[in-house]
């Protein structure tokens, strides 16, 4: 018996040396050039003022694809749940149709595009929307890609979230206390899908620090761009900055797992039992 249980976490501790020992190997061989400790790599980020463009760019890339997500696919959904149900199944599959077209095709699609604006001649209508789109220091084409990367899983955790909490009476109460449609989203219905919220940013997050094809393919140098170009003249420095980047990544998968239990209804109704229970203990000591 005592042997099935330990079984049980052999799956769990494969998984964590698979993840584990590439990082670890990384860390080992960016911080302990020849044997010994020195942080030697890291003075690129000091050094190489191209690092810090990419890095500007890559979070302005980022702010504005979860500001997109949240703005569109959060009403969205509301929508759906509140007044058109049977669209839910078709709004599923627009949403996940990411998952089944390999990121490159999607370059390859955008590429094209911007190809055919830019061949309508210069001043041309097509020819300003492709060059405002391509701008070096904000590629919006970027944006609007990662958007479509990140539908997927935002849908899938917003989606999560809307289920668990009362959605019709809140927004039913809301509207009788005189507070508008999208008053009631975002001060009645997000606050109670923070948890989902937060999941689907920090995947946001990771998504645009992480995504290297896309931007690659539209000549655009964000961070995994700029590792690549440095790994041909410094590689310990790439290996570095990945790494400093993967256990950022990490630790907000981490804080955003913690954050969705704590957040959610359940994990609400949880802490409020405990503090009526430390109340009511409080009072019975007391008396």
């Amino acid at each position: 018996m005592d042997a099935l249980k330990n079984a049980r976490w052999v799956p769990v501790v494969a998984v964590a040396l698979y993840v584990a020992i590439p990082v670890l190997c990384s860390v080992y061989y960016a911080v302990f050039p020849g044997g010994s400790f020195s942080l030697g790599a890291y003075s690129v980020i000091a050094e190489d003022a191209s690092l810090a463009a990419a890095a500007t760019r890559t979070l302005s890339i980022t702010a504005l694809t979860i500001v997109t997500l949240v703005v569109t696919l959060v009403p969205a959904l509301v929508a759906v749940h509140l007044w058109a149900p049977k669209l839910r199944p078709i709004l599923e599959i627009l949403c996940t149709l990411p998952l089944v077209v390999p990121p490159i095709a999607i370059a390859a699609g955008v590429v094209a595009l911007l190809g055919w604006g830019a061949r309508q001649g210069r001043g041309s209508l097509p020819n300003a929307i492709s060059q405002f789109l391509q701008n070096p220091d904000l590629p919006l084409i970027l944006v609007g890609t990662y958007v479509v990367l990140c539908l997927p899983f935002t849908f899938r955790s917003i989606d999560a979230g809307l289920r668990t909490i009362p959605l019709k009476a809140m927004v039913e109460g809301s509207a009788i206390l005189g507070s508008s449609t999208f008053g009631t989203i975002f001060r009645v219905v997000i606050p109670n899908i923070r948890g989902s919220m937060l999941f689907s940013v920090f995947f946001a997050v990771a998504l645009c620090f992480g995504e290297y094809s896309l931007a690659a393919t539209l000549s655009q140098q964000t961070i995994p761009v700029w590792l690549d170009d440095v790994s041909s003249n410094n590689f310990r420095a790439s290996v570095a900055i990945a790494v400093l980047l993967n256990l950022t990544t990490w630790a907000l998968l981490f804080v955003a797992t913690l954050s969705a239990g704590r957040f959610s209804p359940a994990g609400r109704a949880v802490r409020a039992e405990k503090t009526l229970q430390k109340k009511t203990t409080q009072k019975a000591l007391a008396s």
